[in-house]
């Protein structure tokens, strides 16, 4: 899967320090303005893991 804003957040926080999807959806959502939802969030966090 490519490097995009949303898989460098995922890798970052909920990969290496084990936070919440929904604080991870609540800081995409502030900080750069995307509202993604949270089931979106768990499939990219799945490919993540395969991958």
């Amino acid at each position: 899967m490519n490097n995009d804003l949303i898989n460098d957040t995922l890798k970052a926080y909920f990969i290496r320090t084990g936070k919440d999807l929904k604080l991870i959806q609540r800081l995409l959502r502030i900080k750069y303005r995307l509202n993604i939802e949270e089931k979106v969030l768990q499939k990219r966090v799945a490919q993540l893991k395969i991958n």
